[in-house]
């Protein structure tokens, strides 16, 4: 019990920049506002596997102590060059070993998804980089698809015109939030699921062209009632609600993504 508590202090000692980064990322950046959540979500399901965890003989293995090792050395490495990411990364690696080592590694396969889902929390530093590339498809798929139901409207880039209105998909709406979200819950989804890797794999998977489809829809559906009523009627009142509605249909289409590998049987979790 002393060691575990040397390890915790450590940890909350030294990682205490790195918390902080991340708890200012989860309030500032809304693609990672649900950030808070993924802790809390961790931490229920090793709770809810207490029992279990007690009875596994502990094992103590070198190979936790050496994976400490490297997630502080990663962390060094982190700050040294100011990169956030790879000091978050780290602590995720910093824990694994810890776990390792003091408990052994069928404690570790036992909690090994709580420990990989924190994860999500870390803010990723490459989505200004991918943001671009949604843009374009978000842009490209909603004017076909309004071209489809007789929308009349022109794509100049991201720009979306109709003979008495004109919108932009930005950044906010190029659906990387719809991704990050509809992912996090894709990942939930296939671990409380009864099945194999494949299925998990699948409904993970699908959550990228889930949530794509999604957000053209939604980009879609804002033109024509911009198309019917007018610009102010889709930017007050239907916009934001229109984010709700998708984001909904795209968790429909994810539960019938597991649906189509059979019979649904989930875990026991509550």
């Amino acid at each position: 019990m002393i060691l575990e508590i040397i390890f915790i202090v450590f940890i909350g000692i030294f990682y205490y920049n790195t918390f902080q980064w991340l708890i200012i990322s989860w309030l500032n950046n809304d693609y990672y506002s649900h950030g808070f959540l993924i802790p809390i979500i961790s931490g229920y399901i090793v709770w809810n596997m207490r029992k279990e965890l007690l009875i596994i003989e502990k094992k103590q293995s070198q190979t936790g102590l050496a994976l400490f090792i490297l997630g502080i050395v990663l962390f060094g490495v982190g700050d040294v060059y100011v990169i956030r990411f790879l000091s978050g990364l780290s602590l995720i690696i910093t824990i694994f070993g810890t776990v390792l080592y003091l408990y052994g590694w069928d404690s570790v396969n036992k909690i090994k998804f709580p420990i990989l889902f924190l994860l999500l929390a870390i803010p990723v530093p490459f989505t200004d980089v991918i943001i671009p590339p949604m843009q374009t498809i978000s842009a490209t798929s909603s004017s076909y698809l309004a071209g489809l139901v007789g929308i009349p409207v022109q794509r100049e880039g991201f720009e979306l015109k109709l003979p008495t209105a004109s919108f932009q998909v930005a950044a906010e709406c190029s659906g990387i939030n719809s991704m990050i979200s509809l992912l996090t819950v894709s990942i939930i989804y296939a671990f409380i699921l009864e099945g194999g890797l494949l299925m998990k794999f699948g409904i993970v998977l699908s959550s990228i062209p889930l949530a794509m489809i999604g957000n053209s829809i939604r980009i879609t559906s804002v033109l024509a009632i911009a198309n019917r009523y007018g610009q102010d009627v889709a930017i007050s009142y239907f916009h934001d609600f229109s984010s709700l509605v998708l984001f909904s249909v795209a968790l429909i289409g994810l539960f019938l993504v597991g649906r189509s590998f059979g019979r649904l049987r989930f875990k026991k979790m509550f």
